[in-house]
């Protein structure tokens, strides 16, 4: 009661197109185990698992990611480097740029998947202050200080937070 079947493996060359998902699956027909009585071959399905990037995180086409700049980068106004999944790209900062402000660089996300054009990059900038200064940076944190005075004045709460309020 043989059925002509031989078991056998093959190698197949898959081609992953720029821009799949997590779970995309691609189909490759006639390249399954051989079909019964003589019938064709049937399909294999390979199922991609697209593993997390250690800097960038994905939202559809779209990328994100956080970068640290100084205060004085912060505060002055700066051109930084960043890096791309095409490489590095230039951000500019304007003065006066507050922590957690986010910027949108067109076109540098990930490619649409059997289309055409790309998703965007969203840039959130932390801003870093510093652990120890000198003699000298303090004398000049604090001329500075001066100038500025305090601005630590409460936050007006919002509708939303006082809805939360009430509901937590």
């Amino acid at each position: 009661k043989g059925q002509r079947l031989v078991n056998r493996t093959h190698t197949l060359q898959v081609k992953v197109p720029a821009g799949v998902e997590n779970g995309t699956r691609i189909l490759y027909s006639a390249h399954g185990n051989a079909g019964l009585d003589g019938g064709p071959a049937g399909d294999v399905y390979v199922v991609l698992h697209v593993t997390e990037h250690p800097f960038f995180e994905r939202d559809g086409k779209d990328l994100h990611c956080a970068i640290p700049i100084s205060f004085t980068q912060a505060a002055l106004g700066a051109k930084v480097t960043i890096p791309t999944l095409d490489g590095e790209a230039t951000l500019e900062i304007p003065e006066g740029t507050q922590t957690g402000t986010s910027f949108r660089v067109r076109k540098k996300g990930v490619p649409v998947l059997n289309g055409s054009g790309r998703g965007d990059l969203y840039v959130e900038v932390k801003i870093t202050t510093p652990g120890k200064l000198t003699r000298q940076q303090r004398e000049l944190m604090e001329q500075l200080g001066a100038t500025l005075g305090q601005e630590n004045d409460p936050q007006k709460r919002g509708l939303l937070n006082k809805m939360k309020d009430i509901f937590t």
